[in-house]
């Protein structure tokens, strides 16, 4: 166990979050609910790259974590109990334990068709 979080949380970060720039925009979000962010605001809040930054909000959304308005932008709205609580427990854990959050996203098992997928996605960064 990932010091200081539960199994089901280090089970639920396995299955949402690959990366910091994931966390990062989702924590974003869910510290301000009532917010609609532009994906360009996310960009400038995060820091990383636009397309990434666009692809990561889009997956959100179709996970079930985000509303989308084409007019006003992403905002956090989870579908279900389980995502509100889970977001709201990562949320807690990332301000309190940032380390063990992060070193759960990267203890998580090596998926090798995911790695494969991953080899084809070419970025280009934008300034």
């Amino acid at each position: 166990m990932t010091s200081g979080l539960s199994p089901e949380l280090q089970k639920l970060i396995r299955q949402h979050i690959q990366s910091v720039e994931q966390l990062e925009i989702l924590c974003a979000l869910i510290e301000d609910p009532a917010r609609s962010w532009a994906e360009g605001a996310v960009y400038h809040r995060i820091q990383s790259s636009l397309d990434s930054v666009s692809r990561n909000l889009r997956q959100f959304a179709n996970q079930g974590f985000l509303a989308h308005d084409p007019s006003s932008g992403y905002r956090f709205s989870p579908q279900t109990p389980e995502l509100q609580a889970f977001s709201a427990e990562l949320l807690k854990a990332y301000r309190e334990r940032r380390v063990s959050v992060i070193e759960a996203i990267y203890q998580a098992p090596f998926d090798p068709i995911r790695q494969f997928a991953d080899a084809f996605n070419l970025r280009k960064d934008k300034p």
